[in-house]
């Protein structure tokens, strides 16, 4: 088989793939990512629609059939002339149906198919006909007039790129359940936009809108947001280099510079081996009675004394690598973390130093 052959081959599975995808998309999987209470136009129907639950996963569905010769029109939550109505899984009704079913005889329906293409209702039944050359049949005039006096609906493009676009008002927002940062917005012609909120934010599917990310709250669908790390500044202060985690003695970050001069949202996390804390000024490793260290001092002790930041004549006693109690020399002693005990040797460590 030749390259051009599989080419096709391919591009058809495709195109049926995603049309097979396309019909098999329930009203309850679009209203999974609608707001609560919206109005939506069944999948692969023009005149049948639904009304969303109040929540995902509640039950409260609300349906409806538009009266005979009547759509559904998405965009205004209601039922209209089917003439003023395009609808968007209008080629996948079932051809039999008959338009002049309910119709006056002598009625003049427009040809979905053809623009320039008319319908004469007689009987109840449909006679297919066509404007003369260069002329476009208008449908609320009922007659044929030039192309300037009449502008034909754009047939609908890629109508299975967007089947949720398809059945919902042009114009909606909602949340992208892959990615909590993101959202999508429904345009004319059922074509889908994707959107991302701006550093820093994320989407709240509650209010469909960006907020901060720690007061955002994600789609229920959406996956968790990671915790976003400041630890290396904010727009307009930005930290580069080796940073003390200021969660524990030993634990610092590697903030690298970004190409956008943005904060690094993800810096590589390491810790000192035990017996080490890390030292800011030196970006380095230390012995840990020579860092001066705020946090609990008893970290990577167990069952053992250490000296107390800001006081050398005091200690705590550690258990599991945190501090359990505290208590103090006798006067004129200092606690020497090196030997366990106190001593009259005036005990000058950096860890203890006020």
């Amino acid at each position: 088989m030749c390259k051009t052959r599989i080419s096709i081959v391919l591009a058809f599975v495709a195109i049926v793939a995603v049309k097979v995808e396309a019909e098999s998309l329930s009203a309850q999987d679009i209203c999974n990512q609608m707001p609560a209470g919206i109005f939506i136009l069944r999948p692969n129907t023009c005149d049948n629609w639904v009304q969303c639950p109040s929540a995902l996963n509640a039950q409260d569905y609300d349906e409806g059939f538009c009266a005979h010769g009547l759509y559904f029109n998405k965009d205004k939550s209601r039922c209209e002339s089917s003439e003023d109505v395009m609808c968007p899984f209008k080629n996948n009704q079932k051809s039999s149906s008959n338009q002049c079913a309910s119709k006056k005889d002598g009625s003049f329906l427009a040809d979905p198919e053809k623009c320039n293409g008319y319908i004469f209702c007689m009987d109840g039944e449909g006679t297919h006909s066509e404007c003369p050359k260069e002329l476009v049949f208008h449908p609320k005039k009922g007659s044929c007039v030039y192309p300037s006096e009449y502008k034909c609906p754009k047939k609908s493009e890629n109508l299975f790129t967007s089947p949720i676009c398809n059945s919902v008002p042009n114009g909606t927002v909602f949340a992208d359940i892959t990615d909590c940062t993101k959202y999508q917005q429904c345009a004319k012609g059922g074509k889908l936009i994707s959107l991302q909120c701006g550093d820093g934010y994320a989407f709240n599917h509650t209010t469909l809108g960006c907020v901060t990310r720690k007061s955002a709250v994600c789609h229920p669908l959406a996956p968790e947001l990671e915790p976003e790390i400041e630890i290396c500044g904010v727009d307009g202060s930005v930290r580069e280099g080796y940073i003390a985690d200021e969660q524990s003695c030993s634990g610092y970050y590697i903030c690298a510079k970004q190409k956008d001069g943005k904060p690094d949202r993800k810096p590589m996390h390491l810790k000192c081996q035990n017996g080490y804390f890390f030292d800011s000024s030196t970006w380095s490793c230390r012995d840990r009675l020579n860092v001066k260290c705020s946090l609990d001092r008893c970290e990577g002790m167990d069952s053992k004394y250490v000296n107390v930041a800001g006081d050398c004549s005091a200690y705590a006693r550690c258990k599991n690598g945190v501090t359990i109690t505290s208590g103090k020399c006798d006067a004129n002693y200092f606690f020497d973390e090196r030997t366990q005990g106190c001593t009259p040797h005036n005990i000058s460590y950096i860890a203890c130093s006020a």
